[in-house]
């Protein structure tokens, strides 16, 4: 992979049909949808794809899948997270078959002191010329390292490239990892939802890794802010607040109701539990949408 990563790289999510299984036709709409909208990159599976809901031949099947569309336009980076790390190694090979241009991957807490180790068999099964992003989350599926345990880590593994900080508060983590970026990390990405996307930005972050429900408003966003129109930066970014704020406890619920009030997707079903939203939630959280995302002036910006 050449180009670095920067910008909005969304998250893309697994469309399941009425009958269960996963719906590819979804998948389509969803991902060209996320091209012509200014996507820097495409992940998946991550933790917003219900990862770890999918069967393996869902995995391969929707990221080839994932990867055609993309044709190279784009980069697709697959997420290979797994609570076993030996599985982990196994899916980046297969991520690397089904045309993944990088992988991310979480320390997991099963790696216990031998996170080098792990990562090392990772990289081996990545082979050359791709980069893993460094993903680090809180317990207890992720591992929580400190940033100087990330930095090292990137120091000792020449394919971690970045790092995804998802720990909250995030802001001095990011801080810390930037200030430590030179040879050994080309950049750090900002998780948590894009709930604190303006503070990351602010201390260093190059890009982050939300849910795809706002990609508009998030790439004309990040436009903004790199175009040094604070401004605008900050009227979007607290127009993004109360539907963050809902997608919070419901995350995938969220996101599957604006993506079927769009068209993208013909079930909004999931399959990780999750608080169910009644009507009246939905309601406001369409109504939110529409006054954010859709009105004419937002999607110019």
């Amino acid at each position: 992979m050449t180009r670095p990563l920067k910008g909005i790289l969304p998250i893309v999510p697994t469309p399941f049909g009425a009958d269960g299984s996963a719906d590819e036709q979804s998948l389509k709409r969803v991902v060209v949808h996320a091209i012509e909208t200014g996507a820097s990159a495409l992940v998946y599976p991550g933790v917003a794809s219900e990862d770890l809901f999918l069967t393996a031949d869902e995995r391969r099947n929707c990221l080839s899948l994932v990867s055609r569309l993309a044709d190279g336009r784009l980069p697709v980076i697959a997420g290979v997270n797994s609570a076993d790390p030996a599985e982990m190694v196994e899916i980046t090979r297969m991520a690397v078959e089904n045309g993944a241009d990088g992988i991310m991957a979480m320390a997991v807490p099963a790696m216990e002191d031998q996170f080098g180790t792990w990562f090392s068999r990772i990289a081996d099964a990545l082979g050359p010329d791709r980069p893993i992003i460094l993903q680090n989350l809180f317990k207890p599926r992720g591992a929580d390292l400190s940033a100087e345990d990330m930095l090292t880590l990137a120091a000792e593994i020449p394919a971690i490239r970045y790092v995804k900080e998802e720990g909250i508060p995030s802001g001095p983590k990011v801080s810390k990892l930037v200030a430590g970026c030179g040879p050994d990390l080309d950049g750090v990405i900002g998780g948590g939802g894009a709930r604190y996307l303006l503070e990351e930005l602010d201390r260093g972050a190059i890009a982050t890794m939300p849910a795809i429900e706002l990609l508009e408003l998030h790439v004309a966003l990040y436009r903004a802010y790199t175009a040094h129109n604070r401004k605008e930066a900050l009227r979007l970014y607290e127009a993004s607040l109360p539907l963050l704020l809902i997608q919070a406890p419901y995350r995938m619920r969220l996101t599957k109701l604006i993506l079927k009030s769009q068209g993208l997707i013909d079930c909004d079903d999931v399959r990780e539990p999750l608080p169910e939203m009644d009507a009246e939630l939905k309601e406001l959280a369409l109504e939110y949408y529409e006054r954010t995302v859709r009105k004419p002036e937002m999607v110019d910006a």
